[in-house]
């Protein structure tokens, strides 16, 4: 760990005032950037490096007649450390996040080394101001007495030895500057840079914050390119992703890949909050698990679909997405119904395939995978076939990453008799959806999509006066919504045979961390942002996607093969050494892949991704 902008002292301001007013003294005034930029060196180095700036050396030149020696070095170094010390203390906040991240790390077994561009001297002031506000580290080791201070390798080398790490395949260097990626790289360790807090941001923490939106974006993707720039292995936002970083990149014991980066429509990338949700045992009749878990998750659902649990209810089913879609279907039509099904992907032949399997009255209008589903499609389609009962679609699918209009054909089904099923498998919890206003009647989705829990259940949010058709029409007993239903109001959340309890614990986690995220439209934001990075870094790179911009959702997208000869599975396996696992193409008349914007992954991860791409797509 470095310390100043990546452990304490947000933004790095102790030194940066002193740096100004050394500069000031000696007549040659310096910007606050000419001051950040050498930061992360030994201090003396810094001064060094910033006298050697050509703007700087040529005011030298101008004031004093002549250029800087080794004795102005000497005495502005002096004065540095006067200035310094005497308010060095008041610099020793731990960042927010750090003291929350260490705890988990050491939980772990993992040991914090520390390096930094301080001198002992100036740690021996640091290091307990530090600590008695609880930041604590197992080694220090300073500049001092070492054959060169950062950007070589020295400092962490002198930590390995002190806490007894064999292999610098064991060590990860996280560092704020780009003194500390090229001190890391230098290493040859796994290196990561840290961006909010950081002396590249060069911001306070009232500063940040009160950025809007949109430039906070851009600032820190000019951090995060600059230390990719210089190597570092990953960038995160914040010192508290470090340890969900740290669990899907490296396995700590031995510095290997293990839990990839997930970059597929589900099961995806999970929070270590919500894994850790799972070390718990529970019993499927216990009052706290079923009126502590279960009641819970099924409210809380209703209030993401924006429905009042007087005029709607959820049913928790066993098993993968498709079972609940085979459920709402096998249930929801009865046998002298009539189903329309408007498909354009795989999903929507799907819902197909259980019509047919259970011999429904069906009729199917299949469109291009790149055609949209409108409101114009749809009530064309209701107009042909008056006898309808039933309309089933799907939001977004994944074939492709086309988003339908979800809302435009709510409105004209609510114009007609019938019942409307959507399967929002991949939507829900990720992009806003008001049910009640889109006219939905079953909604369909699973635990391990846009909500970013596990595979093992999913759900059907059920409009209440659509339930009594459903009693007694299903075709299967495991598969009957209706007796599911029943079974958990009767038992306060009881399923009828054995829940998947580690899996429906880590959702009630997922949806705690949904909401702390900001809930649905915070996610939204974030899976864009995502989409929005992939989406024109991959044609930076140059590779073509498959939809318009105007089409594509923020959950998946598809690319083109960039040529005849273009071998995916060396592609692929290239990506997967370097931690990314990404999902071959689905679609029928073209060649594609597709990569995954959605679950625990953040906008550094994409920039992480690109950067992987642009090393090795192309060997």
């Amino acid at each position: 760990m470095d310390w100043a902008g990546t452990a304490i002292d947000y933004g790095c301001f102790a030194p940066l005032n002193v740096f100004l007013r050394i500069f000031e003294e000696k007549g040659v005034p310096v910007t606050y950037a000419q001051v950040r930029e050498p930061m992360g060196l030994p201090k003396i180095d810094h001064i060094r490096a910033m006298l050697n700036m050509p703007e700087v050396r040529s005011t030298f030149r101008t004031v004093h007649g002549r250029d800087w020696n080794p004795d102005d070095l000497s005495a502005m170094y002096q004065r540095f450390e006067e200035y310094l010390f005497s308010s060095l203390s008041d610099f020793t906040d731990p960042i927010p996040g750090v003291l929350e991240t260490m705890e988990i790390l050491r939980r772990r077994g993992i040991k914090i080394g520390s390096t930094t561009g301080y001198t002992q001297k100036m740690m021996d002031v640091v290091r307990p101001a530090a600590m008695a506000k609880g930041y604590a580290v197992d080694s220090l080791v300073t500049p001092d007495g070492l054959p060169a201070g950062r950007p070589a390798p020295y400092m962490i080398y002198r930590n390995m030895i002190e806490l007894a790490v064999p292999s610098v395949d064991q060590v990860v260097k996280v560092g704020d500057t780009v003194a500390d990626i090229k001190e890391g790289v230098n290493a040859k360790v796994h290196t990561v840079g840290v961006i909010v807090g950081s002396n590249e941001m060069g911001l306070s923490e009232s500063g940040f914050n009160a950025l809007s939106a949109d430039r906070k974006e851009y600032l820190m993707k000019e951090v995060r390119d600059r230390m990719l720039r210089a190597g570092a292995h990953g960038v995160i936002d914040t010192i508290a992703e470090l340890p969900d970083y740290l669990e899907r990149s490296l396995t700590p014991a031995r510095g290997e890949a293990s839990n990839y980066l997930l970059l597929t429509p589900g099961p995806l990338s999970t929070a270590q909050t919500v894994r850790e949700a799972m070390l718990q045992d529970w019993c499927t009749w216990d009052k706290d698990y079923n009126e502590g878990v279960v009641t819970p998750i099924r409210r809380k659902l209703l209030e993401l679909a924006g429905v009042d649990a007087g005029e709607y209810t959820t049913v928790l089913l066993q098993g993968s997405g498709t079972y609940c879609v085979e459920a709402a279907i096998g249930s929801a039509v009865r046998p002298a119904g009539k189903l329309l099904i408007i498909s354009n992907g795989a999903y929507g032949c799907r819902m197909g395939a259980i019509a047919a399997c259970y011999k429904l009255n069906c009729e199917m209008i299949q469109l291009r995978e790149t055609e949209l589903i409108t409101g114009e499609v749809v009530e064309k389609a209701l107009d042909a076939h008056k006898d309808v009962t039933h309309v089933a679609m799907v939001h977004c699918e994944t074939t492709t990453g086309i988003l339908n209009r979800l809302e435009e054909v709510g409105e004209v089904v609510k114009k007609y008799p019938v019942t409307f099923i959507v399967d929002a498998m991949s939507s829900f919890g990720g992009i806003p959806i008001d049910m009640k206003a889109c006219g939905i009647d079953f909604l369909v989705s699973s635990a391990n999509k846009c909500i970013q829990g596990v595979p093992g259940f999913g759900f059907v949010l059920v409009s209440k006066d659509k339930m009594p058709a459903c009693k007694g029409n299903a075709r299967s007993l495991s598969l009957d919504l209706y007796d599911q239903w029943e079974t958990m109001e009767k038992g306060n959340g009881k399923w009828r045979f054995t829940s998947p309890t580690h899996v429906v614990r880590a959702f009630y986690q997922a949806l705690a961390d949904l909401e702390r995220e900001g809930g649905v439209e915070a996610r939204y934001r974030r899976y864009q942002q995502n989409n929005a990075i992939l989406y024109e870094g991959m044609q930076a790179l140059g590779f073509t996607p498959l939809l318009p911009r105007e089409m594509q959702s923020p959950v998946i997208t598809s690319f083109l093969y960039p040529s005849a000869d273009f071998d995916f599975q060396a592609f692929y396996d290239r990506l997967k050494r370097k931690g990314f696992v990404i999902y071959p193409g689905k679609i029928s008349d073209a060649d594609t892949f597709r990569i995954g914007n959605i679950g625990d992954v953040k906008p550094g991860d994409m920039e992480r991704l690109l950067y992987a791409i642009h090393e090795t797509w192309n060997l």
